[in-house]
């Protein structure tokens, strides 16, 4: 129903590899069922017993009818067969010493966990599976004594996969735990149900993470560190909402509040109802959501899928206990609407009273009071007052919004012509690629028959190094940098899995053990350092992939990823108060001193927003320190990394030019950050985007490099598109 806690499951680690150079006997065959082959390979090499572990294995179900068959046939022939046809029916080309080698039985067992009321499914496997449903054992509430191993066993575990260091709970802690979820029914013992633990116990660890995050390691949860047991639920649904992209959350919770919980009566209690998928499709399309809101819901467990009568599926809220802070936000929100309503009856009230007694004389005041003010002020600061304090903005204000507009659509018809040419020449690599398709993404009328974007995923296919599963912008060079670009587009347009090998692993592989990642993989002669760019871009990418991803066990591996990066975003940062970070990690004896770089401190603000792992602090301390004079520099203009990779005898093997647009992210950031600041630093911000707007020229703009005009339109379109998210 819930996920686990930090350690609260069972991990299965792929120790068991194939070999390389098994008996030579196996690769005389072709298997048109490849699991006993895969098995055999490992056996012949080393001997062993084997575990196979299917963990909510319900979902199983959710794929095509083909492959299930395939699925069952497969584990069929691995579990009951000794030797498969293909080999019995070339019996007589075997020696007796090889087909004794392959009539060794493979000691393989299966387990399969999987909801009760979806057990039924598994009769569906009978037919090849005979003896599946034979041992079965139902998982029940806890003991008090399994209830207090299950939350202090796992939190003992020390792991590097894990988001925080090992920890334990004093005794008034977990009593105050297991006293608060402890209950009996009539002529029962006292018992646990699992998933409040799973609840409590991942409150805990966040509230570990936090304090890891402001350098503070806590290794023992007390009575104080617990979250109030009063809303427990309502901070669980938080939490899950959060993890959420921060422009659907409010579309997540219209969702839920007004198509899956349903008034009984006008009694004001609340149930959870089921909803078919193509009821809950179309309203999406009414309240402009994407279909991909669904998935990230069910992996949030704020929802869950059932297969229907009818062959498709429905969703309900996936257990009552959130049912409550469901109904108490939309009761709330319903609240202030009516107080809204409310304010504005009386001040309208109000308004005509006031015209009534003052009329024409008090108009001539005003005017005379706003001719005293345009002396003190201009007219650029009066305008932007004034829609601070009566709009609602969460974005910035444009004052001209028909020049921005005209530019955008300008920049639009040239980088639509550069895509077009995407595939059909070698002048464009596939990095570049990536980020015209990213700043056209959404345009309306852009690749309606999906001509572009096929041409996209042909280059990008063409040139994947199929060694190392990524792109590279020179020869011999494993490139974090252009990969990540390529990654996060192909997550925008769905092309995540389209792929011969798993570029996302490969992102994943090469994360540091400090949660960085590198501009490039150098050879092992060559020092490689953490760097801020590779890192954001990594991270955007694993984040805009994971809507693609529907192996659990991958996506929380991704998860943990980001995690670990995002910390060390957090950690790295070179000047708190003015939210800086610099182009590498900055340490004593082994980096030389770096400059703060004001496009990558826009992109790493930009990416920890998006991961929702901001916060109003990092946001207002960015809207501060926005500089006049950096509103005032050419668009083109860029930063440089200008870093020396060197070898262990400290020669300069190699050198990081890579430029960055110092407007564009600045730009982006800006208006991430925007929604946090006070009046007077909204003030400023706005300002500050004038002085860009004012002096931005469309044919300066139009003679720029490809990426550069990739770049300024996604600000653009940033700024004035309220659909256009950049993920």
């Amino acid at each position: 129903m819930f996920p686990p806690h930090r350690k609260n499951y069972i991990q299965v680690k792929r120790d068991s590899a194939v070999p390389e150079h098994p008996h030579p006997v196996l690769d005389r065959f072709v298997y048109p069922y490849r699991l006993w082959h895969h098995f055999k390979k490992i056996q012949l090499t080393q001997p062993r017993k084997f575990l196979l572990i299917f963990d909510q294995f319900e979902e199983f179900f959710n794929n095509p009818p083909s492959v299930q068959e395939r699925f069952k046939k497969e584990l069929a022939e691995l579990l009951y067969t000794t030797v498969p046809n293909v080999i019995r029916e070339h019996i007589d080309q075997l020696t007796h010493e090889e087909y004794d080698i392959l009539s060794e039985p493979v000691d393989v067992h299966v387990l399969f966990s999987i909801r009760s009321d979806r057990l039924s499914s598994m009769h569906s496997l009978t037919d090849v599976l005979p003896h599946l449903l034979k041992n079965r054992f139902e998982i029940r509430s806890l003991s008090v004594e399994q209830a207090r191993q299950a939350i202090i066993k796992p939190a003992a575990i020390e792991s590097p996969a894990f988001a925080t260091h090992s920890f334990t709970y004093d005794e008034e802690a977990l009593q105050a735990i297991l006293s608060q979820f402890s209950s009996a029914a009539d002529g029962q013992e006292v018992s646990v149900e699992p998933f409040h633990l799973q609840i409590i116990c991942q409150a805990c660890e966040v509230k570990i993470e936090q304090k890891l995050l402001h350098h503070e390691k806590d290794l023992e949860v007390n009575r104080s560190d617990l979250p109030s047991f009063d809303n427990l639920y309502g901070d669980y649904y938080k939490r899950q909402i959060e993890k959420l992209p921060l422009h659907l959350r409010d579309k997540a919770q219209q969702l839920l509040e007004n198509n899956l919980i349903h008034e009984v009566g006008g009694s004001n209690e609340y149930r959870r109802i089921p909803v078919d998928k193509d009821v809950l499709l179309s309203e999406l399309v009414n309240i402009s959501a994407p279909p991909e809101i669904l998935d990230m819901l069910e992996q949030a467990f704020l929802i869950r899928r059932e297969q229907n009568s009818v062959g498709g599926y429905s969703y309900e809220i996936a257990h009552d206990t959130i049912l409550d802070p469901i109904v108490n936000i939309k009761k709330q929100k319903q609240q202030r609407d009516n107080e809204r309503k409310m304010a504005q009856l009386i001040m309208e009230k109000r308004r005509i009273e006031r015209e009534r007694i003052y009329g024409r004389t008090t108009l001539a005041l005003l005017v005379v009071l706003l001719l005293s003010l345009l002396a003190y002020f201009n007219w650029e600061t009066l305008y932007f007052s004034y829609r601070i304090a009566v709009d609602e903005d969460t974005k910035p204000i444009i004052r001209k919004p028909e020049k921005l507009a005209f530019i955008a659509d300008k920049l639009k018809d040239e980088v639509m012509k550069s895509a077009r040419q995407i595939n059909l020449t070698n002048d464009i690599n596939s990095w570049e690629a990536s980020q015209l398709m990213a700043a056209l993404y959404g345009v309306d009328g852009f690749d309606g028959n999906g001509i572009i974007k096929k041409q996209y995923l042909n280059q990008a296919q063409k040139t994947l190094n199929k060694n190392s599963c990524c792109w590279r912008e020179m020869v011999d060079i494993d490139d974090i940098r252009a990969t990540s670009w390529i990654i996060s587009t192909n997550g925008i347009l769905g092309l995540t899995n389209r792929f011969s090998c798993s570029t996302v692993h490969f992102l994943l592989t090469q994360q540091d053990s400090s949660g960085a990642w590198p501009m490039f993989i150098l050879p092992p002669a060559v020092k490689n350092y953490s760097a801020t760019y590779a890192t954001a871009h990594a991270l955007r990418a694993l984040y805009n992939s994971l809507p693609n991803i529907k192996d659990s066990s991958f996506a929380r591996q991704i998860h943990s990823a980001i995690g670990r990066g995002v910390q060390w975003l957090q950690l790295t940062i070179a000047d708190k108060h003015s939210s800086r970070w610099s182009d590498y990690e900055q340490k004593e004896g082994e980096y030389e001193s770096l400059a703060v770089s004001k496009s990558l401190s826009g992109l790493t603000l930009h990416t920890l927003n998006i991961l929702s792992r901001s916060n109003d602090t990092l946001n207002r301390n960015w809207l501060k320190s926005l500089e006049t004079a950096d509103a005032s520099v050419d668009i083109n203009l860029r930063e440089r990394s200008d870093k020396g990779f060197k070898t262990e005898n400290t020669a300069v093997a190699f050198t990081d030019a890579t430029r960055h647009l110092v407007i564009p992210w600045q730009l982006i950031a800006t208006a991430d950050a925007y929604n946090s600041g006070s009046f007077s630093e909204k003030l400023k911000a706005n300002k500050w985007i004038d002085v860009v707007v004012e002096n931005l020229d469309a044919d300066k703009i139009a003679k720029t490099d490809r990426f550069a005009k990739a770049e300024v339109l996604i600000a653009l379109r940033y700024l004035l598109e309220e659909q256009y998210h950049f993920k």
